[in-house]
């Protein structure tokens, strides 16, 4: 009786053994899984934030050349203008300097 209790308990013991060599497999496993799959992600949000970022510096671009081309047509607006002063100016001092020797 005595030994068929210590022969049950070794069984025991060995089945538990098995069962926490099992679980440590399968933590293995899972955390080899999980750390794969946590870098498969980080590898998608960095390509996702790449491309945001290429995507928010294009339509920054375009908004500065319109930016520019907006200021170098309103300064091209502002020169004629100047220049169109100037000529009236120098039309009334050439008309006035004119009237001044008649």
């Amino acid at each position: 009786m005595v030994e068929n209790t210590i022969q049950v308990i070794r069984e025991t013991e060995a089945k538990a053994d098995e069962i926490v060599k099992e679980a440590e497999r399968k933590q293995k496993e899972l955390l080899e899984a999980a750390t794969k799959e946590a870098e498969q992600i980080k590898s998608e949000q960095i390509q996702s934030m790449k491309q945001k970022a290429d995507t928010d510096m294009e339509a920054a671009k375009e908004k500065g050349t319109q930016n520019l081309e907006k200021a170098t047509a309103e300064i091209a607006r502002e020169v004629a203008a100047l220049k169109e002063l100037a000529m009236q100016k120098e039309d009334a001092a050439i008309n006035g300097v004119i009237a001044g020797l008649i």
